[in-house]
């Protein structure tokens, strides 16, 4: 997606920044990890593959990504000056602070954006990310979230949960998604923990044939997605 393709945000522990092409080979290096394709229910990709992707990603207004540095290995916190409500600005340059940092990189976080129908009718579209069809049915915007911790050590930290939290809080003051929902494999129980102990998401949906769980967490507007985020961090945003 290219609307946040110049925009980086700040957390206590961890710094979003958009997926450029400086990421690519290091995403490349981490994906073709057995544990992490596993968990990510992803299939290998040649370096060209991964190069394209990254482009596809960027054109695609279906796709949001970001890549998480941890502020711990960081040249700087002070961050770029574009971006959202969530930023701490500076007049660093976008391109220069990603180049700086590549070898932060510890994951990425994204959102993969659809509609939610729903039989109710709505005469505008609001806080609650909700538009009117052209048949009359009212959408709904919803978005499938996936996080991956790729570097181990950064791994129960605390990372996850507050990589979760911003994003959330980002896709819903952006973008207006009111449902968020995560797809786990049964295997992988440190994330079932975040989402459903950690962060309150309820399980709505289990695909045997794939041994997945689906968990969603729901809210009647943006604006309470956002307030309940904020009860689980400490924004520094």
């Amino acid at each position: 997606m290219r609307s946040n393709y110049n925009t980086c945000l700040l957390g206590s522990k961890v710094i979003f920044v958009p997926y450029r092409p400086e990421h690519v080979v290091t995403y490349h290096r981490w994906m073709k990890d057995d544990y992490l394709l596993q968990i990510t229910g992803s299939e290998p990709l040649s370096l060209q593959e991964e190069i394209d992707m990254q482009k596809s990603w960027r054109d695609d207004e279906d796709k949001l990504t970001f890549i998480m540095l941890s502020v711990d290995k960081c040249t700087t916190t002070e961050l770029p000056s574009e971006g959202g409500d969530h930023t701490k600005g500076s007049e660093i340059d976008v391109s220069d602070y990603i180049i700086s940092n590549v070898a932060s990189m510890i994951g990425d976080v994204n959102l993969f954006l659809s509609e939610e129908d729903s039989d109710n009718h709505c005469e505008e579209d609001g806080d609650n990310g909700i538009k009117n069809s052209e048949d009359g049915v009212v959408v709904r915007r919803q978005a499938e979230l996936d996080i991956m911790i790729a570097v181990e050590d950064h791994r129960g930290k605390g990372i996850g949960r507050e990589a979760v939290c911003m994003m959330m809080i980002y896709g819903a003051q952006t973008l207006g998604i009111r449902r968020f929902f995560v797809k786990i494999k049964e295997e992988n129980t440190a994330s079932r923990v975040l989402f459903e102990k950690s962060l309150n998401f309820e399980q709505c949906n289990y695909a045997e044939c794939f041994q997945e769980y689906e968990l969603e967490f729901k809210r009647n507007s943006a604006a309470d997605i956002v307030e309940a985020m904020k009860e689980f961090i400490p924004l520094t945003l």
